[in-house]
């Protein structure tokens, strides 16, 4: 019965996602590539880049992801303007680190308060300044990671900003050396790097992990394809989400891909309906993903932007009849009851936050257990109960 539950699931996901990517409205300023983002809460904040005119620039906007709707908010300083930097954030504050301005490369870091609107500089990194590092956050600490300096060298060092105490430690290099316009996220406090240029130019196409705790750096996989740089790589419900980027061919990438880490799997999702692209800014809430602005295969620098909805809802009609979550809403616990078939092959089960971020895990479940809610603030979950071979995704709300 599962299987046959699982083929029509699968039938009705590939139908689903043909029709998922979303044209929005354009970024709200001039077309440009290889801007940043940072998010505060349910807004996603984009700028810096370079424009067609080959200027770099200084200029933000907000994205609301509850409406969709652009908004000005204010411009890093005059004289800061940049492309290829590093955007991270807190709960409360976002920052932008580096970059490129001209022929000068930065070091610098500055501080956006999005209560006041206001920028402020903070402590610059006790060393040269980068372009096209990557970037992962893990508990207030923001990783950046390789990058290139001055003597256009690719570097393998990863240095590590306190957000709290406005202090820099540089931590352990990046095994298999330098990197350059990588692509990194986190998941569970753990940091995960993908593609980039090394220092002879080559385009990597090896997934390494890093753990904090240890300090250290594993290959864990490597990309089903070409190396490429200028990708974006992003966390939706406990899983790395690929999309776009430029290979060694001088080809720009529409396409879209999943690793699921707990099986090790690589699966090609629908395509951007649009030319391949890079360096475009790209971010995501825990059920959407963003892509906006980047340079085309035509080397024309865009401004659309699109946006993805993976199908959760379409997960909890196909499999309803097998899983039933009570109370809902829930106050100090949620009861979750698996169909026979389901205990046999569904192994975890993860709760997460709207923005992605995992909040409980439990795994070798039985038939029926209480999850425990008290701790948590009101709003919106999603519950990922997950096998070896497929997941699907229920939403409660905590009251």
């Amino acid at each position: 019965m599962l299987k046959y539950i699982t083929l029509i699931f699968s039938f009705l996901s590939s139908t689903m996602f043909a029709k998922s990517w979303q044209q929005i409205n354009d970024f709200p300023s001039s077309e440009r590539d290889d801007g940043i983002f940072f998010e505060i809460g349910n807004t996603s904040y984009c700028g810096t880049g370079l424009t067609p005119w080959f200027a770099a620039t200084n200029d933000f906007y907000a994205l609301d992801v509850n409406s969709d709707i652009w908004r000005n908010v204010s411009s890093l300083p005059i004289g800061a303007e940049r492309q290829y930097a590093s955007g991270f954030s807190s709960s409360n504050a976002g920052y932008v680190f580096g970059g490129l301005n001209g022929s000068t490369f930065l070091n610098d870091l500055w501080k956006y308060d999005s209560t006041f609107n206001t920028w402020t500089p903070q402590t610059s990194l006790p060393s040269v300044g980068r372009n096209g590092s990557s970037c992962f956050g893990i508990n207030n600490i923001a990783y950046i990671v390789g990058g290139r300096t001055s003597t256009n060298a690719a570097i393998d060092e990863v240095w590590a900003y306190d957000m709290i105490s406005n202090q820099w430690n540089q931590k352990n290099n990046i095994v298999l050396g330098a990197r350059w316009r990588a692509s990194a996220t986190s998941i569970n406090n753990i940091g995960y790097l993908l593609f980039g240029r090394d220092n002879n130019s080559k385009f990597c196409n090896e997934l390494l992990e890093y753990n904090p705790v240890q300090d250290s750096w594993q290959q864990i996989s490597s990309f089903p394809g070409n190396g490429r740089d200028y990708s974006a790589l992003k966390t939706i419900n406990g899983d790395l989400i690929l999309v776009a980027g430029l290979d060694t061919f001088g080809t720009s990438y529409n396409d879209m891909w999943r690793y699921e880490i707990n099986t090790s799997t690589w699966q090609q999702l629908n395509s951007i309906p649009a030319l391949g692209r890079r360096g475009g800014i790209c971010f995501n809430n825990a059920t959407t993903l963003y892509y906006t602005t980047g340079i085309d295969q035509n080397n024309i620098r865009l401004k659309d932007s699109w946006k993805y909805n993976f199908p959760t809802q379409l997960d909890e009609k196909s499999l309803s009849e097998n899983i039933i979550l009570y109370p809902n809403p829930a106050n100090e616990y949620i009861s979750i009851t698996l169909g026979n078939t389901l205990t046999k092959n569904y192994l975890t089960i993860s709760c997460y936050d709207l923005m992605g971020k995992e909040i409980i895990a439990t795994k070798n479940i039985t038939n029926k257990f209480n999850l425990n809610t008290s701790t948590l603030s009101k709003g919106i979950y999603f519950l990922k109960i997950q096998s070896a071979e497929n997941y699907t995704i229920k939403k409660f709300i905590k009251q």
